[in-house]
């Protein structure tokens, strides 16, 4: 059986048998050591350390030194981080602050990164837009109209679709995964769903066969996050 490749998770719990690699993403400063623990212990993992959006304001002076040394020293990625302006009360020049200082670091060390966007899709773009050189990304969860996926697409990045958006959202989500080109499309748990239902859910929605998708987003997958492959 073709071995899935979930492209974005959480700590805790156990993957399902079918998943082959599992990108495991740290969201803050307090679980990064855990991730590189879960990496060292299954060769399966590929490591993410970065600073969420939601925990930015939250982040002890001087994190960003403390990451690059980490990044320095592990063979890991960025990520997961962003722009999440959902909550009134989002310090907006903060959480781009933030991402801008993640994206230098991932440029830099030629590292992978993870991308969060909720609500925050124009202001995404522009910030993508205005940085050069771009290191090899992927937004997570996309949750975007097609137009935007298609300027993601264009500007580098994969977009990894998680499943549940297909089910709640119905056309308009299936008219974006619609938009998302063979070579970058990815697949994942986002720690909380089965990765095989998602493949069937993805698979029905775009009327593929599930064994072709598994193949094709193992490859993009292992394209992706090629530089922090064991």
């Amino acid at each position: 059986m073709q071995p899935l490749f979930d492209a974005h998770s959480h700590l805790g719990g156990a993957p399902a048998l079918s998943v082959g690699r599992r990108v495991v993403c740290g969201t803050r400063e307090s679980d990064w050591g855990t991730v590189l623990d879960s990496a060292a212990a299954d060769p399966g993992v590929i490591p993410m350390l970065g600073l969420h959006p939601w925990f930015v304001a939250e982040a002890a002076p001087g994190w960003e030194g403390r990451l690059e040394t980490l990044l320095r020293t592990h063979p890991a990625g960025v990520g997961e981080c962003g722009l999440d302006f959902s909550r009134k009360d989002a310090d907006r020049s903060a959480q781009t602050a933030a991402l801008r200082i993640q994206l230098g670091l991932a440029r830099d060390l030629e590292r992978p990164m993870a991308l969060h966007a909720v609500r925050a899709w124009g202001p995404l773009l522009t910030l993508l837009r205005t940085e050069g050189r771009l290191p090899k990304a992927m937004v997570h969860a996309y949750s975007g109209s097609p137009e935007t996926a298609r300027e993601l697409q264009a500007l580098g990045l994969w977009l990894s679709i998680s499943g549940a958006r297909l089910e709640t959202h119905g056309p308009a989500a299936q008219a974006s995964l619609l938009a998302v080109a063979e070579d970058r499309l990815l697949l994942e748990s986002d720690g909380q769903a089965d990765l095989s239902a998602v493949l069937a859910c993805v698979a029905r929605h775009a009327s593929e066969d599930p064994a072709v998708l598994a193949a094709r987003t193992w490859e993009n997958g292992l394209a992706c996050f090629r530089e922090v492959l064991a």
